[in-house]
Order: structure tokens, then C-alpha cells, then sequence
């Protein structure tokens, strides 16, 4: 450390770690776990039905073909609850197809 410059904080305990940092890493997690998940529930259809955002709790797909297109909107319920039964809290609330 060089004079003059303001000290680093350094973390003593796993307590200190908490925040910001855990908040970001609790997301990423949820959107690993989303990935994985929809993958396993739309199994081959995975090739039309493409996971292109997530935004609060807005579920944004890009659908390649109209057919997987109505599809998609007939099956919108069924794949909000299959999917917010891998998560603590339900968190998937809307599926935007775009």
C-alpha cells in the first residue's frame, strides 16, 4: 500500500460477504438453475422455443416457427408452475413470446 491511499477493506468472516455481492450471485444462480430447467421441460421443442430474456418475472421466448408459436401459447400455465416449483419463491409469472 502506498502512502496517501485509502486503506482496502478486507472480509474477516463470511458474514461481511453479504449484500450486493450475494444478491447478485442468489441471481445468477436462479437464472443457471431456469436454463437447465426449461431445457429438461421442452426437451426437443428446445429447438423453436429459445430462451431470449427474463425481466422481473417476464419469461421472454423467441419461438422460431408459428406452429411451436400456438403451441407455446397453449402451454404457457403449464410451464409458469412447472417451473416455479424448482424455485423457493414463484418467481416465473408471464411468458412473452416474441
Amino acid at each position: 500500500m502506498k502512502f496517501g491511499q485509502p486503506v482496502k477493506k478486507q472480509w474477516r468472516s463470511s458474514q461481511e460477504l453479504s449484500g450486493a455481492q450475494n444478491a447478485l450471485s442468489r441471481n445468477l444462480n436462479r437464472l443457471m438453475v431456469l436454463d437447465y430447467i426449461w431445457s429438461q421441460l421442452v426437451g426437443p421443442k428446445g429447438r423453436f422455443w429459445v430462451l431470449h430474456a427474463v425481466q422481473k418475472d417476464t419469461l421472454y421466448v423467441q419461438v422460431k416457427v408459428s406452429v411451436a408459436k400456438n403451441e407455446l401459447t397453449g402451454r404457457r400455465r403449464q410451464l409458469i408452475s412447472e417451473l416455479n416449483k424448482h424455485f423457493e419463491t414463484p418467481w416465473i409469472k408471464h411468458i412473452e413470446i416474441i
